[in-house]
């Protein structure tokens, strides 16, 4: 008989553990010590190290570390994610090299890499004519360009392949970088306008029917 009053008590404990909070009963909830704002925060005297404030005044949660009152965050800038492994990725064959630590690091010392890299490409081949010395009728690089990327005689998977990306006339800087001199002059009668027209004169007819000439566009 004395075990039943234990029973019961053990009961009502655990029904009381499992209770809900119902509506209107906020007055229940327990909440973290609130400061007006972080002036009021760094004047609070010794708080201890995992100690937790809000601050009211930009909605967000304080701790007290050993440094000081820090904002609680669960951001993870890139600066804050650290590589599994420290690697170098900007200095291959340097005497004294730096490896990366963590994300911002490798995307600094790569972005200036990958962003040279990938702003300048050779535009498609074209037949420019030289049958005959004199000025010619201008060429039209960038539509050039434009009609050979968006359509191309074939292709690895012409199901699923996807359109070439181009991009727009005034997004493009356009360079001739070489041009045999005994058949376009030399200084050259090449000259390019920002729309990517380019005129020339041939000065000599190639003797073997063939002359060459280097086209490089750049990205803006």
């Amino acid at each position: 008989m004395k075990k039943i009053p234990l029973i019961a008590l053990s009961f009502i404990l655990s029904a009381g553990m499992f209770a809900q909070i119902g509506t209107g009963d906020a007055a229940a909830l327990m909440g973290l010590p609130a400061a007006t704002d972080l002036a009021e925060i760094n004047a609070i005297i010794g708080p201890s190290i995992g100690s937790v404030v809000f601050n009211l005044d930009d909605q967000e949660i304080y701790r007290f570390t050993n440094t000081g009152w820090q904002r609680s965050t669960d951001d993870q800038l890139d600066s804050e994610v650290n590589l599994a492994t420290p690697i170098d990725v900007d200095e291959s064959g340097a005497t004294t090299i730096t490896n990366e630590t963590t994300v911002q690091g490798v995307i600094q010392a790569i972005a200036p890499i990958t962003s040279k890299a990938a702003r300048i490409f050779y535009p498609p081949s074209i037949a420019v004519d030289a049958s005959s010395v004199g000025a010619k009728p201008p060429i039209d690089l960038y539509q050039e360009y434009i009609d050979q990327f968006g359509s191309p005689v074939a292709s690895s998977d012409a199901a699923n392949a996807p359109t070439i990306p181009t991009y727009a006339r005034n997004e493009l800087y356009y360079y001739v970088t070489f041009a045999d001199q005994s058949v376009f002059g030399n200084p050259t009668t090449i000259s390019i306008d920002g729309n990517g027209n380019m005129s020339y004169s041939i000065v000599n007819t190639p003797a073997d029917y063939n002359a060459l000439i280097n086209v490089v566009f750049v990205v803006k």
